[in-house]
């Protein structure tokens, strides 16, 4: 009996242990040799073994303490490039057009797709083959082709046989190549492509990428599109999709004789905290993978929760994960009650979260020193919005904030930017007279400049740049929030910024409910959260507020919002 025809018998036996989406694998790999010639599809053992070989003999690890040493395949591998290049059709070419696999993260995955793409570009006697490492961006594409460079250049036999270029890999006898790729499809125009690698393709927001490549192998023989991945949180990405289809082929309820899958994740009643089921979704669990990583990465994400447990249960579980969950636990904001006040001599930045017509607008301050944050916040709701509440919903917690001294009700339907002026600074008409109170905030503290929406921007905004206070833009997407956001998480899982038990941001904590994007960048989302979060927007946009201006330079100033005075 062959490795890999052991790996499927002991996956069915449970002598490994493995989920039910590999033992439907094992299961179709083990009919298809009895029964595939009923379908026109039979299995080249020897076909199987000599690629087997390639990886064994040509080729060698590149780093950590394996680094030099030749590339064994475990044995989950070796059933993968047995199953990729042993069975064929009936007239001789493989009948795998497609790879699907998805594996939790540091079990040699990229490794492995390196020395896929090796193989065929050096060892499948395919003319002026084009190999493609793709990915959403550059640099993750380049990590696979990177990969693949090193093992050219430890490997005796390849460094005769391929050329490293800057941005390719050569084989002038074949007239064959291997490069990086991005998402932008329009550079796939033109290809000629004998293998399409994807890496991370959870991190895809679309299949136009996925599609050219299809289209792009039309002209060859024996392509194949590899496509290995984590699992992520978009559900409504193409992979999720791709992974439904694929669980569909692997229960028997499609048939698609073009696709070969694996799918280590864990089975839908099993807990991820257990250790002992770490192994369906980690094949190289305690080779590549030790079990001690993942036991610490499992107690930190507990004790920080939010982002940190979703990362670990979508990259080392292997499961898709709704971000519909309470993003910071209210025992992990309240392990940051402290109420320390901070030096009013000490710069302070602000983040100013404007209601858009009639509810809740929030105003947060944010203080940094070596024991992390202080942080203080303010809010405005308009009294018709306070009734409303009550009448439609029954809800008397604004009322219940009415009484605190951070929360101003202000009179009609509307917000008040008068209000939120004289509480920032100070300026009020009385008698037709401006004047301004000295107990406003910026006469109490030292504000070095406050946030804001710049998409949402207002009079208000105007009248505090003509008072004096430094008003910053702010964008709300991904690229100006994810850093904040997740600096924000890590603030409070560690305890390190100081709220003193406000039981608005208390309250407005437990509404959160986050959004991301396929490249794991979080902000608060609006829209889906259980109930108002401005307060929580505004300390994000507070700490983002101090992490750039902390981070300046005189040839990188971000715009300002100033009023010109004569």
């Amino acid at each position: 009996m062959t490795d890999f025809e052991q790996y499927a018998v002991d996956v069915i036996s449970g002598k490994i242990v493995s989920n039910k989406w590999v033992e439907f694998a094992c299961h179709r790999f083990l009919n298809d040799l009895d029964n595939g010639h009923k379908r026109g599809i039979w299995f080249d053992e020897s076909d199987a073994n000599r690629y087997i070989q390639f990886f064994e003999q040509f080729l060698f690890h590149t780093k950590g303490k394996w680094a030099g040493q030749p590339f064994t395949l475990l044995p989950w591998q070796k059933f993968a490039i047995a199953n990729l290049f042993g069975f064929k059709k009936d007239d001789g070419s493989r009948r795998f057009s497609t790879f699907y696999c998805q594996v939790g993260r540091k079990n040699g995955k990229t490794q492995l797709l390196a020395g896929l793409g090796l193989a065929m570009l050096d060892f499948d006697g395919e003319a002026a083959a084009e190999i493609v490492f793709a990915a959403t961006k550059r640099d993750q594409a380049k990590i696979c082709h990177d990969e693949a460079s090193r093992m050219v250049k430890a490997s005796p036999h390849l460094r005769k046989r391929i050329k490293i270029l800057r941005n390719n890999l050569s084989v002038a006898s074949t007239n064959s190549k291997a490069e990086p790729l991005s998402s932008d499809a329009k550079t796939a125009d033109g290809l000629n492509v004998h293998l399409a690698v994807l890496d991370e393709f959870h991190q895809h927001p679309n299949a136009d990428l996925l599609n050219v490549l299809k289209s792009a192998t039309g002209a060859r023989t024996n392509p194949l599109i590899a496509i290995i991945t984590t699992a992520g949180f978009n559900i409504g990405g193409p992979c999720y999709q791709m992974m439904k289809s694929t669980c569909e082929v692997l229960e028997g309820k499609l048939q698609d004789d073009s696709l070969f899958a694996l799918i280590y994740t864990l089975d839908e009643e099993d807990d991820f905290t257990d250790s002992r089921n770490w192994i369906k979704a980690n094949p190289s669990l305690d080779v590549t993978l030790p079990i001690s990583y993942l036991e610490k990465e499992l107690v930190q994400s507990q004790n920080y929760g939010g982002s940190m447990l979703v990362n670990f249960r979508t990259k080392h579980c292997n499961e898709w994960v709704s971000s519909s969950a309470t993003w910071i636990p209210d025992e992990i904001v309240m392990r940051n009650q402290e109420n320390r006040e901070p030096n009013p001599q000490d710069k302070c930045w602000g983040g100013l979260d404007l209601a858009s017509v009639s509810d809740i607008t929030a105003l947060s301050l944010v203080w940094s020193d070596q024991q992390g944050y202080i942080t203080k916040s303010w809010f405005w709701i308009p009294e018709d919005a306070v009734n409303k509440r009550l009448k439609t919903s029954g809800s008397g917690i604004y009322q219940e904030f009415a009484n605190l001294d951070n929360v101003f009700i202000t009179e009609g339907n509307v917000t008040d930017y008068d209000s939120i002026r004289r509480k920032v600074t100070g300026y009020h008409i009385q008698d037709g007279v401006v004047q301004y109170d000295t107990d406003c905030l910026a006469t109490q503290y030292n504000i070095e400049s406050i946030a804001f929406d710049r998409f949402n921007s207002s009079q208000c905004v105007i009248n505090l740049a003509a008072d004096g206070i430094k008003m910053q833009p702010y964008g709300q997407g991904f690229v100006s929030m994810s850093t904040p956001s997740k600096e924000l998480e890590r603030l409070m899982s560690e305890g390190k910024i100081q709220h003193g038990c406000d039981p608005v941001m208390r309250w407005m904590f437990g509404n959160v409910v986050l959004k991301r994007d396929p490249s794991g960048n979080i902000k608060p989302d609006k829209e889906k959260s259980g109930d108002k979060i401005d307060g929580i927007v505004s300390l994000a946009m507070a700490i983002g507020q101090n992490m750039t201006e902390q981070t300046k330079t005189p040839d990188n100033i971000p715009e300002t919002y100033t009023i010109r005075t004569l």
